[in-house]
């Protein structure tokens, strides 16, 4: 009963992560992470209560799941429903490109020509890339963008933070439309090689301000993230795969209170926007999160309009459910939402079928 107690209250203070700060409770955040394996613990009591006929007890866990259901359609949406068929329709593509692969393929430019390649042959109106590099010596802006001509209007920021005495490479953030861009501009972040921009496209039928996003990352070495999946580590007699869990904990945990800081930054900026507004990135935070919810507001997830069955957004051998979104106006509609299965990145691609008929804000 004490185990099933701890087990609750879990998952309750997961589902609470969603909502408060992490600047005003750092910890919060770790059971949100935890959110899947709560919700299943509390589902075996529920049922093993339910075996034994405890009723009384079995009011405990059934609670908390109740609690938590909202949050599961965030998770998992049925492989079936009826697709909406509407006029204006906008293809949207979301990718954290992992700087093109040139981190494990150094001097292999062949993620960039694949990359474009995917781009062009898909025919997007509106790309939305993350961790954008170029490396003047090994593959330039403009080559990139030569292969890309459906998308000749750009919105490229590379972050000063890492750009500094690096002339011949860049990093950051890009924006890529088929259509005009009317303004821009972007949002700073504090000591961070994270980066966020918007970006003004007049489109045929309304200006849609897009937020290009990459929120901070944890920054995982090597050995932290084989840690993830060894499970005898605890065990470990000398004791140093424990010193690279502590080392693994303290990144998680400054990177929640960066991405808090950031997440608001960003929502505030949203709530000043003239036009309605779509926001594309790497989130690097699942769907039970502060960051999510925040930056969710009244906004609708594709996900959740034209999603199917369990999507996770990174190549990982953890099930990682979704950590990049597409959101939108609710004035619109998506009525295709996937990714498709490449492996040019350590992210997958994040496709949107935007539709809508009236305009918004």
């Amino acid at each position: 009963m004490l185990v099933n107690a701890a087990v609750a209250v879990a998952l309750g203070l997961s589902c609470l992560s969603a909502y408060v700060s992490p600047e005003r409770a750092w910890w919060l955040p770790f059971f949100g992470l935890a959110f899947a394996p709560l919700l299943l613990a509390n589902l075996s009591f529920a049922a093993l209560w339910l075996v034994f006929r405890k009723w009384k007890t079995l009011l405990l866990p059934l609670a908390f799941i109740l609690l938590g259901a909202g949050f599961v359609r965030t998770l998992v949406r049925p492989p079936f429903g009826k697709k909406t068929e509407l006029k204006s329709e906008l293809k949207i593509l979301t990718y954290n490109v992992n700087l093109f692969g040139l981190k494990r393929h150094y001097r292999d430019t062949s993620t960039y020509r694949q990359v474009a390649d995917f781009i062009t042959r898909e025919k997007f109106d509106v790309v939305c890339l993350q961790e954008f590099y170029m490396h003047n010596k090994l593959w330039s802006e403009q080559q990139l963008f030569d292969k890309m001509q459906r998308l000749p209007y750009r919105h490229v920021y590379y972050n000063p933070r890492y750009s500094v005495n690096r002339k011949s490479s860049r990093y950051g953030v890009a924006t890529l439309s088929r259509y005009p861009i009317v303004g821009r501009g972007s949002i700073a972040f504090d000591k961070s090689e994270n980066s966020a921009i918007y970006t003004d496209v007049a489109l045929p039928f309304d200006t849609i301000r897009f937020y290009n996003v990459h929120f901070q990352s944890i920054g995982l070495a090597g050995e932290e993230r084989d840690l993830i999946t060894d499970e005898g580590f605890l065990l470990d007699p000398k004791k140093e795969k424990r010193k690279i869990f502590g080392r693994m904990y303290l990144k998680l945990q400054k990177a929640f209170l960066q991405r808090a800081r950031q997440v608001d930054a960003v929502a505030e900026h949203m709530r000043s926007s003239p036009h309605a507004v779509v926001v594309c990135g790497d989130f690097n935070d699942t769907p039970v999160s502060y960051t999510y919810h925040s930056i969710r507001g009244k906004l609708r997830d594709g996900f959740l309009d034209a999603g199917r069955g369990v999507m996770s957004t990174y190549r990982s051998v953890i099930p990682s459910f979704r950590i990049d979104y597409i959101l939108y106006d609710e004035a619109y509609r998506a009525n295709a939402y996937y990714c498709p299965n490449i492996g040019y990145s350590d992210h997958y691609p994040l496709v949107c079928r935007l539709t809508g008929s009236a305009k918004a804000k």
